[in-house]
């Protein structure tokens, strides 16, 4: 961020500060404990573990060794390849890190974003899903942020991709065309994939079934869905009845992410009137999975630089 005075640049710096302080008082007080993560990850790893990750957004270096590394696009990858191999069995971790991540502008230039996080490493089940949501709520009204948050389970497009029998191109097309929300693109797609009348008529819809449970509810009554999504969603409508802030949580069934390693909850937060994702994250036990063993974690991160910029805005 560029400042005409110096005067806008300390006052953005005081807020910052005054933010990051908030944050961190917060997270310790719910018994989390900071960690650093590393900055650079090896090339190959990352994208083998990412292969939805756009490989010309990636700030790549080679080290004395003739490695390619990359400066770090995403921080929960780094602190699970950090973390995994050395944490003890049956132990439960809550750890929160105030980094940066790096990527490529298309004008080659690079670009820093600051992201808040917190990550609960070894506990599996419902309940850590809830504290985790309840933590990204209570955070963003901390800020009185006027928000929502949308959430959905991955499990619902994984059964849809296993009825359409997606190669990997094809999967990640159709991932890519639901992260766009491109409803011209989902249409081409659907007109080209061999698929029964009725996942076709459901599938047309599909950028429709978001709203609070109810509204989800009674769309997907009128559909013949596939017996792995209702019970998918089922699961989803149960978590859900727990989470405090109920009027700013919302489901998006076709909620898709840039990483790949989700598996189960999967949400993200927008502050209301804008685009920009102010938070996002969801349950990853399959990326620990790649360092060793399979260990439960789920976690989000948090933009803070949005969050900066909206309380520059009422102050």
């Amino acid at each position: 961020m560029t400042f005409l005075n110096i005067s806008d640049e300390l006052k953005y710096q005081k807020v910052k500060f005054e933010v990051t302080q908030k944050l961190q008082s917060l997270i310790i007080k719910e018994g989390y404990q900071l960690f650093e993560p590393s900055f650079f990850e090896d090339y190959e790893s990352f994208i083998l573990k990412n292969r939805r990750v756009k490989k010309e957004r990636m700030i790549k270096l080679i080290d004395a060794d003739g490695r390619i590394l990359v400066l770090r696009p995403d921080i929960t990858t780094s602190l699970m390849r950090q973390i995994i191999p050395r944490i003890q069995d049956q132990m439960m971790l809550k750890v929160f890190y105030n980094s940066t991540i790096f990527t490529k502008s298309s004008s080659n230039q690079i670009d820093t974003v600051r992201q808040f996080g917190v990550e609960f490493i070894g506990e599996e089940g419902t309940n850590a899903d809830l504290e985790i949501i309840n933590l990204a709520s209570n955070i963003l009204n901390l800020f009185n942020l006027d928000y929502i948050i949308e959430i959905s389970d991955t499990k619902i497009l994984d059964s849809i991709i296993e009825v359409l029998e997606l190669n990997d191109q094809e999967q990640n097309q159709f991932k890519d065309i639901l992260f766009r929300k491109s409803l011209y693109d989902l249409k081409k797609f659907i007109e080209k994939k061999p698929m029964i009348p009725q996942m076709k008529v459901f599938l047309n819809q599909f950028f429709l079934f978001q709203g609070n449970i109810k509204e989800v509810e009674a769309k997907l009554i009128q559909y013949s869905v596939n017996e792995k999504i209702q019970i998918a969603f089922e699961g989803l409508k149960e978590r859900l009845k727990n989470i405090s802030n109920q009027d700013q949580v919302m489901i998006d069934l076709s909620l898709v992410s840039t990483y790949d390693y989700y598996d189960g909850i999967l949400f993200k937060g927008y502050i209301k009137g804008s685009k920009e994702e102010i938070l996002s994250g969801g349950r990853y036990d399959p990326l620990t999975e790649n360092y060793g063993r399979r260990i439960p974690a789920i976690g989000f991160t948090l933009n803070t630089q949005e969050i900066i910029k909206e309380v520059l805005s009422y102050e």
